[in-house]
């Protein structure tokens, strides 16, 4: 999924609701993560807008565990 920069109003309830810690606000990016921005920008535009929580992919429980994260 991307961040589309025009949508987001920067409120940074996205960073805490992410349960794979995947979001970061754009001030705490390093240097070598700032292309990350762009990347947004440009997929954002052509990829569907999600509305709803979707079902997660196969595997998925298991990478969160592998990553130490809790259950969902």
């Amino acid at each position: 999924m991307y961040i589309d920069p025009i949508a987001c109003v920067d409120c940074a309830a996205c960073v805490p609701a992410c349960p794979v810690h995947a979001i970061s606000e754009s001030g705490d990016l390093s240097q070598d993560e700032q292309m990350w921005i762009q990347v947004n920008a440009d997929k954002s535009s052509s990829t569907p807008v999600i509305r709803s929580k979707q079902t997660p992919l196969t595997g998925a429980e298991a990478r969160r565990a592998a990553l130490g994260y809790g259950p969902s």
